[in-house]
């Protein structure tokens, strides 16, 4: 008897085992199963450099199937939705495409065409990656088609057109950069597509040469950073965009006056790219800025005329965070001090100027801060504080 109940026993805790073991599976299925649902419920953005598109799972074929309780994929769908989207880029195989990683650029021939790399979408495991990770980076190639040629004069063509006499200044000092010179600064890679990179060690050579001529107590060149802002240049005119001033090479310097000029005031000077702010006769703090590229920042003195927490340029449509407007550029456009100004697409998704524009001139004529400072900047500051910009 008690060898049967000891049996009876153990046979329903063995019972009891399974249908828990069953429930709960049962369960990590259920919640896998609503995981899976409401991951294919959320928006699906695909970002590249400028600009964003937002779409649903269920547009590019990628579903939730309750027969298998697994994520189903219709091949065909997706590599429609991914030729057409190739197709929304095909613009770019007619405009010079640059990178600001390496300070490069490739310049497509007439036949090129851009393509998608497809790593994302390719496995069953990047999808399931794609579902928990709702965002894509796009990477775009450029397809040659085999003529390698073609792009090879269409290469050598750019560089020709971009290397023009660069001014720009060391301290004081206007130097033109002569064309042989900035030819020998770019350096062409691969084929078939070739990408032409301005060199940082050639940039750096000719920098070394113009040092010691210039070099003096009160002008000392930051040397990475005026490499930077050369290479910046050239690859700004590699991407048509029109530099119409002297690129200032930032320097190592101190601020002109000592602190006693008011009881609180700031200091521009665009040859350092550095703003100093002064409170009861001491140097608080350093700023690294960006003065003014397609329109001069103009010297002279000014004070802080109203605060506004963002702003919008006069052109581009560009977002400007923080802004402190000090005065007006040829008596009509008002500048000032912001953040790194940005666009923002209908999702929200924002992109902003290249952060690495900071401490060489980037601006329509204002004075740009990193994010951090323009806002530590705007709460600190009130209207009437005196602003002196100098050369």
């Amino acid at each position: 008897m008690k060898r049967r109940y000891l049996l009876l026993t153990v046979l329903i805790s063995i019972s009891l085992l399974v249908v828990f073991t069953l429930s709960q599976d049962s369960l990590q299925k259920k919640e896998r199963k609503s995981q899976l649902e409401k991951a294919l419920d959320k928006t699906l953005y695909f970002n590249s450099q400028d600009t964003s598109r937002a779409v649903t799972f269920n547009e590019i074929g990628i579903y939730y199937d309750s027969t298998s309780e697994s994520i189903y994929i219709n091949r065909e769908k997706l590599d429609n939705y991914l030729i057409e989207l190739e197709r929304e880029y095909a613009y770019l195989s007619n405009n010079t495409i640059i990178s600001f990683e390496n300070y490069s650029f490739q310049v497509p021939s007439d036949k090129a065409k851009i393509k998608l790399y497809r790593a994302p979408f390719s496995t069953n495991e990047s999808i399931l990656n794609l579902v928990t990770n709702p965002e894509v980076k796009l990477r775009l190639y450029l397809d040659t088609l085999d003529d390698p040629d073609l792009q090879k004069q269409k290469t050598d063509s750019h560089i020709e057109k971009i290397t023009s006499p660069l001014l720009i200044k060391y301290g004081r000092n206007p130097i033109y950069i002569p064309k042989a010179t900035l030819k020998d600064f770019i350096v062409s890679e691969g084929q078939n597509p070739i990408t032409a990179r301005i060199d940082y060690d050639k940039v750096s050579q000719y920098l070394d040469t113009l040092h010691e001529k210039y070099k003096t107590d009160d002008v000392n060149v930051i040397h990475k950073e005026a490499v930077d802002a050369i290479r910046r240049s050239l690859l700004f005119r590699a991407a048509d965009y029109q530099v119409n001033n002297a690129v200032i090479l930032p320097i190592q310097g101190n601020p002109k006056s000592d602190g006693s000029l008011h009881d609180v005031y700031l200091e521009v000077i665009k040859s350092q790219q550095r703003l100093y702010r002064f409170e009861h006769g001491k140097l608080v703090k350093t700023y690294i800025v960006s003065t003014g590229l397609t329109w001069e920042t103009p010297p002279g003195e000014y004070s802080i005329q109203g605060k506004q927490k963002i702003t919008i340029s006069y052109t581009g449509n560009w977002y400007m965070p923080d802004y402190l407007p000090i005065g007006t550029i040829n008596g009509s456009y008002r500048f000032g001090f912001h953040a790194i100004p940005y666009h923002m697409d209908g999702n929200g998704n924002i992109f902003s100027r290249d952060p690495n524009t900071m401490g060489s001139p980037a601006t329509g004529g204002c004075i740009q801060l990193t994010p951090e400072e323009a806002t530590e900047l705007f709460e600190w500051a009130w209207v009437g504080i005196p602003v002196y910009v100098y050369e």
